[in-house]
């Protein structure tokens, strides 16, 4: 190993070891020589420790050092590198830590979307539904509809009393208890065997059910042009109580009730298209929340009242919804609705089409929000909502006249263009929904289509004859030859229809094309009571087709009825020995007639005015009827028939038992000897008994106005 020597220490050497030398020569033995040696050692260790030795600057250790250096610089910018790396990678990371926290936000918001999407119409859930059971849930749902309707008289009234307040407090759990009693008796109405339905509801349906009451109660409070959102609980109160107070006696909801508030709305909708329309709305507005005028005030009044009849609607539909599966989609005014908007997009778009229906929908009292919303889009995208009411059967005859009439008022003013098949297409679909025939506005028909129809509804009636299979082919081809329709025809086709009488395995009986406000309507209806009243017996099913037809036509059953009694009445004059009797039958009174006779007899008298005999008590028997029938045979019978019953209560043999009772101005005769028919409540069990008739003063005297009862037995004296 090698050492670098500079020149001091060469020095330095030297001298030490020319006094060693000199020290062994010249010093003897002993501690002389010892000190001596020491010495001389001296200035070499003078030296070592003034000059280190630099064992650093050795080429291996230089190259040991520079190795080390260099490895520690590479550490270093590894190390740099390393808070680069983590740096950006801190950087990265909560980069996409914001990224999904917006996600997650996004996701959220359209959560709650689903959510709300959930709440749209979004399938009729009412299409599964048999009849019956359609049948069975509008009437349920009508039930509950006037359930509603008392319960907000009750309330009514009770605010009027200021029942809802006790020590200058609103009694906020007597309202709870109320609506949760409410929610009970909808409940009941559909499910009447369910002991405790309020148990069968799950959470979410009542979260449901919450979020939407709530949402129609923030639409309602919008809707007033009070700042009532803003109100306290005993604030509301009083403000209801002073309207409930100034509007006075309750009234049954009427369309201005129902249609106040959302009316303002569709105002707006027409305002916005007129600046002057836009600055009396402002006005208008103005004036109402400044309260300035009487009319104003009253107006308010009526807005309070409304108020508080559709928060009791909104809870009670809200249970409806949940007992009554579709009860939105049941409603007449959501029906009414989807009908409209089918009928705009059957037709060209336009913007007097789109408007008109946004102002109809807005004015609509939808039981929901989502469903105007819903409504809104379709008639934005100009199609269908395909959720068209599945069974005519949910609503009752009033409703869909109401709905048939709204139809045609918007076709005739708002719709423009289109063709014949798209006209037809519509309207075939609507009277197929509605059951009803729609009166739309068109043009007069010429000869030629004039004889088409008549030609339809002749052959339809000829069709609906054949329904009567015991006829022969006489009595068909007389009862067809009588009919109005058939003698309005060109005599070459009347004979066409009366030579050929359709076979009936072949008969579809269908309602001829005609609109409802022609005239030809009337006719066919009453030839359809003739054609119905055919048979030998009363048919109940064919007079309820007949009476199906009326109501597809826009006639009422009761019209129908009438014209299907006066058919009997036809019948039975031919069946009468003195037709002129037959007049004084009071309705339904024929019909009985033939349902209780037997073959071949005839009607010889008839007398009204009866009365029971009970213990010489004489109890009147109202819309009772005593007619003598008499067979070819001979063989004659009494019988007792009630109109209001419908069947035969008593009935007797010839010869009669019959006693003068005399009286003040009129005599009357009893009848002895008959039996009361079993199912008559009134006789409580007795078998036997009499049957009084009255004399009439218009009849003249006993033996004149009796004559024909007379007759059939000796009086007795």
């Amino acid at each position: 190993m090698l050492i670098q020597v500079d020149k001091l220490t060469a020095g330095a050497a030297a001298v030490t070891c020319a006094g060693l030398l000199g020290v062994q020569w010249w010093v003897p033995d002993g501690w002389p020589r010892v000190a001596g040696s020491l010495v001389s050692v001296l200035p070499l260790l003078v030296s070592a420790v003034r000059r280190p030795l630099l064992a650093e600057t050795h080429p291996l250790v230089e190259e040991a050092f520079r190795q080390a250096e260099q490895q520690r610089q590479q550490y270093q910018q590894a190390l740099q590198d390393l808070e680069v790396t983590r740096s950006e990678a801190l950087v990265a990371l909560q980069q996409r830590a914001d990224e999904l926290q917006q996600r997650e936000e996004r996701l959220a918001v359209r959560f709650a979307r689903f959510h709300e999407f959930v709440e749209y119409p979004a399938a009729d859930a009412n299409a599964q539904l048999s009849p019956e059971a359609a049948e069975q849930l509008g009437e349920q749902d009508r039930q509950v509809r006037k359930l509603l309707e008392q319960e907000a008289e009750r309330v009514y009234e009770k605010i009027r009393g200021n029942g809802y307040l006790a020590d200058g407090r609103v009694q906020l759990e007597v309202i709870r208890d109320e609506a949760v009693q409410l929610i009970r008796r909808v409940a009941q109405i559909y499910r009447p065997d369910s002991e405790n339905p309020l148990l069968e509801v799950s959470l979410e349906q009542i979260a449901r059910a919450a979020s939407r009451i709530w949402l129609h109660l923030l639409v309602l409070l919008e809707q007033l042009p009070l700042n009532v959102q803003s109100y306290s609980m005993a604030t509301l109160y009083g403000w209801i109580r002073r309207a409930v107070i100034g509007y006075g006696v309750y009234q049954k909801a009427s369309p201005w009730l129902k249609y106040a508030t959302r009316g303002l709305y569709a105002g707006r909708l027409v305002a916005a298209s007129n600046p002057l329309s836009l600055g009396a709305w402002w006005a208008a507005s103005e004036l109402g929340r400044r309260g300035a005028t009487k009319l104003v005030e009253q107006t308010i009044d009526r807005q309070a009242v409304a108020l508080l009849q559709q928060l009791i609607t909104v809870i009670g539909v809200e249970a409806a919804g949940i007992y009554g599966t579709g009860f939105r989609q049941r409603d007449p005014a959501w029906i009414l609705g989807t009908e409209l908007v089918e009928l705009i997009a059957a037709f060209p778009a336009s913007g007097e089409s789109l408007r008109a229906g946004l102002q109809k929908v807005t004015g609509l009292p939808l039981l929901s929000e989502y469903d105007r919303i819903y409504l809104y889009r379709c008639l934005a995208h100009h199609r269908a909502t395909g959720l068209l009411v599945g069974h005519s059967a949910v609503l009752s005859r009033e409703q869909r006249e109401f709905i048939a009439d709204e139809l045609e008022k918007f076709y005739g003013s708002h719709v423009h263009g289109g063709s014949e098949q798209s006209s037809a297409a519509w309207r075939g679909g609507v009277e197929d929904r509605l059951g009803l025939r729609l009166k739309l506005q068109q043009r007069s028909p010429v000869v030629s289509e004039q004889t088409e129809l008549l030609t339809a509804a002749a052959e339809s009636l000829c069709g609906f004859l054949q329904l009567q299979p015991e006829l022969t082919d006489a009595q068909w081809r007389q009862t067809a030859a009588g009919l109005q329709i058939l003698h309005r025809l060109p005599e070459e086709q009347r004979t066409r229809l009366l030579q050929h009488r359709p076979v009936t395995d072949a008969v579809s009986v269908q309602p001829p094309p005609l609109d409802p406000g022609s005239e030809l309507v009337d006719l066919w209806l009453q030839d359809l009571a003739c054609c119905a009243v055919a048979g030998a017996e009363p048919a109940a099913e064919l007079e309820q087709m007949a009476i199906e037809a009326a109501t597809w036509f826009r006639r009422s059953s009761v019209e129908m009825q009438r014209w299907l009694d006066a058919a009997w009445k036809v019948r039975l004059r031919w069946e009468a020995v003195d037709p002129q009797r037959v007049e004084s039958l009071d309705q339904g009174v024929a019909r009985l007639v033939f349902l209780h006779r037997r073959a071949g007899e005839k009607l010889v008298f008839c007398y009204g005015g009866l009365q029971r005999i009970e213990a010489d008590v004489a109890v009147p028997l109202s819309e009772s009827w005593l007619v003598g029938l008499q067979d070819s045979a001979g063989w004659r019978r009494v019988v007792v028939l009630a109109g209001e019953e419908s069947r035969l209560i008593w009935q007797a043999a010839a010869p009669l038992q019959i006693a003068r009772i005399r009286g003040v101005f009129l005599d009357d005769a009893r009848l002895e000897g008959g039996e009361w028919v079993p199912g008559d409540v009134a006789v409580r069990g007795t078998v036997s008994g009499g049957v009084q008739v009255s004399g009439s003063l218009r009849g003249g005297r006993y033996s004149t106005w009796f004559a024909p009862l007379l007759a059939w037995a000796v009086p007795h004296s």
